[in-house]
């Protein structure tokens, strides 16, 4: 392999993996975070005539810190507007569940967002939830 062909290499792979990296930053925070010490989740269950949501924090090391939830939308049972947060402590490697709420399914739609403080280090998710039709 001439100099030439190894910088045409080492450029291509370096190339790829901007690319890559680019596009996992993309995902990241719109269902939850996936990478570093800190991460979230928002999980979501219909249940029935209801959607079961639970915001879900994981960290790399044991954690105290601060979350907020929020939920907006509904259907044609009526709106939802509810906002929450606290205290939380995570162990390091189990995820820790920030509670959990049930809203009514049938023709909803709500927009659930998960703001997570930890050690200097702050982490959103944000999630699109459809009911039942």
């Amino acid at each position: 392999m001439t100099r030439l062909d190894k910088r045409k290499t080492v450029a291509s792979a370096t190339l790829l993996a901007v690319i890559a990296a680019g596009a996992a930053g993309a995902t990241a925070g719109k269902d939850g975070s996936s990478s570093g010490p800190l991460r979230c989740e928002i999980r979501d269950t219909i249940e029935g005539d209801a959607i079961l949501i639970e915001p879900i924090v994981y960290a790399d090391k044991g954690t105290n810190g601060t979350y907020t939830v929020s939920v907006s939308g509904g259907g044609t049972s009526g709106s939802a507007n509810i906002r929450q947060g606290g205290a939380f402590e995570a162990r390091a490697g189990n995820p820790a569940s920030l509670g959990r709420m049930s809203l009514g399914a049938n023709g909803a739609a709500y927009e659930v967002k998960l703001k997570v403080t930890a050690g200097g280090t702050s982490v959103s998710c944000v999630k699109q939830v459809p009911g039942a039709t």
